[in-house]
């Protein structure tokens, strides 16, 4: 049979974002403020000391950092991950995490919108409501979240808000990102002023704010939650705690790396922008996290986060921040209102990407001829891959109405993990192969090889012992259990293990199909893909 000449187009992509929008997809993903979701689990690490946790997670992250950085530096093009395994390692792996990203961002897309609707709207709703003495506000709020089919509206709305702006032109969205992540930023600094005025403050606040309502006194909440909280340290629990944060926090700043091939001076910004994101999203967390615990107290915090702070309060204490922080601005409009509007956004920064970095990958894979070419088609007006773009909405669409109203119940652990898997660790096992025998196309020095070798290598064993630890502390702690693997354990497993599965079929039927059209997938993956 003879072979077919396989010929490579421009991908239609266009360079037009700086560093500040790199420096946007890192806060974009990292979203300080929704530290919330991970210290929710809390009361199942009730010795674990959140002082030394959120100081060694970042420290943690930071190998696997170094070696996106990396990557990102040497192969500056759009899709992230999914080029750097396939021209390292092999087209079969790389497959494995396209089908990993394809799956898993859209869905994660999905639970964002749910996330921005019951974390951002709904709350900065309720606290100008109460502020202003708007009842109708404070009212829209509360039947948002407690009629399902309002719920489910909202965030079926917030998930097509958030496509609109995944498909807008890079320079577009990467301003509206800028824009809303530096809101975040000034609107956590606002919750940190108001936290920083300590723990007589807010005690004062929320014994004002509870009464109005009838609901529990601090004192009362407090020492119920006493026996959620032990001061005695344990190292493993901190251990937990610290990979619990570094999972859901501080390994998402690979934003920027989805679309390396459309910004300008690609290495400068994406190294200026990743720098200057992750450090400023580290200092926020760090700070929320010794405010929250010194300000609300742990006991505190510990029994909200499993009971909530009384049913005739409008203001659920499961609506994170921009509630905790509201109640104690409700006094002072201007401040509620800060922080309502500052916030509002939790989501919107992270929905956006999780749409868009599926679509790049799909591209990517397209061009690559793992998937049909129809989905490489980059409309020339958006300048991005509409039909791909139309492909994740659909599933984010499906799991939408799943997760919502059919009873499909994932653990964002699971989600979690499955990206730790096939995501984030292949790139750094990649990493470290390229240490070994280089980048195709790429020159690299032997301290930037050497680099790779230990950056990658650290990298791949932290990533590998944390998806062991944070899975299988379950086994030894059943409230952990029922917290972090919460839903369907079978379907939880499932997602896990049906991603390679999926990988696997879709390589090896492209593979085929392409030998009966007389085209070597093998040629396709040993030069880099175009910008």
């Amino acid at each position: 049979m003879s072979k077919k000449v396989f010929i490579r187009e421009s991908s239609g992509l266009v360079r037009q974002m700086g560093s500040k929008h790199a420096f946007a997809k890192v806060l974009a993903l990292i979203v300080p403020i929704s530290l919330y979701y991970t210290l929710v689990y809390s009361p199942a690490l009730p010795a674990a000391s959140w002082y030394v946790g959120i100081i060694i997670s970042p420290l943690l992250a930071l190998p696997i950092f170094m070696t996106y950085l990396k990557l990102a530096e040497y192969i500056p093009r759009s899709s992230g991950e999914y080029i750097y395994i396939s021209r390292i390692v092999g087209p079969l792996p790389a497959t494995i995490q396209g089908v990993a990203n394809i799956i898993s961002t859209p869905l994660l897309a999905s639970i964002l919108s749910q996330i921005e609707v019951s974390a951002g709207i709904v709350p900065a709703i309720q606290v100008i409501g109460l502020s202003l003495h708007d009842q109708y506000l404070v009212n829209l709020g509360t039947s948002i979240l407690s009629n399902s089919t309002y719920y489910f509206l909202a965030s079926l709305a917030s998930l097509f808000a958030m496509w609109l702006v995944s498909i807008s032109p890079q320079r577009i969205m990467g301003n509206f990102l800028f824009v809303i992540a530096s809101m975040q930023v000034i609107g956590s600094l606002l919750v940190i002023y108001l936290f920083s005025q300590g723990r007589a403050v807010f005690e004062a606040d929320f014994n004002k704010f509870s009464s109005i309502f009838g609901g529990p006194s601090y004192s009362y909440i407090a020492s119920q939650g006493s026996s959620l909280y032990s001061p005695t340290f344990d190292g493993i629990q901190t251990l937990v705690f610290s990979i619990l944060m570094l999972m859901w926090l501080f390994v998402w700043f690979f934003g920027p790396s989805y679309f390396a091939g459309e910004y300008k001076q690609a290495s400068r910004s994406l190294k200026v922008g990743m720098l200057s994101g992750f450090g400023i999203a580290t200092f926020v967390i760090v700070a929320l996290t010794f405010l929250t615990a010194d300000t609300m107290g742990i006991p505190f915090f510990n029994y909200v986060a499993l009971n909530g702070w009384g049913s005739t309060i409008p203001v659920s204490a499961g609506e994170g921040y921009i509630a905790w922080a509201g109640v104690m601005a409700i006094s002072v409009p201007i401040l509620a209102i800060l922080v309502g509007l500052l916030n509002v956004g939790i989501q919107m920064v992270a929905g956006p990407l999780s749409l868009a970095i599926p679509s790049r990958v799909m591209l990517a894979m397209s061009f690559d001829r793992i998937l049909p070419e129809r989905l490489a088609y980059v409309n020339s007006k958006l300048q991005t891959p509409l039909l791909a773009s139309l492909v994740a909405l659909g599933i984010a669409v499906f799991f939408e109405v799943a997760t919502l109203l059919l009873g499909l119940a994932i653990s964002t652990i699971a989600l979690v993990a499955v990206l730790f898997i096939y995501q984030f660790l292949q790139a750094t096992i990649s990493a470290t192969v390229a240490g070994f025998k280089g980048i195709p196309g790429v020159s690299l020095t032997e301290k930037e090889r050497k680099e790779l070798k230990i950056f990658g290598s650290i990298a791949s064993v932290i990533l590998a012992i944390s998806v062991i630890i944070a899975i299988g502390y379950a086994a030894v702690n059943p409230l952990y259990l029922t917290m972090v693997l919460s839903g369907n354990l079978a379907v939880n497993i499932g997602l896990i293990v049906i991603i390679p599965v999926l990988g696997l079929l879709t390589y090896f039927v492209s593979k085929h199909a392409r030998e009966k059209e007389g085209m070597d997938l093998n040629v396709v993956f040993k030069e880099i893909p175009p910008e």
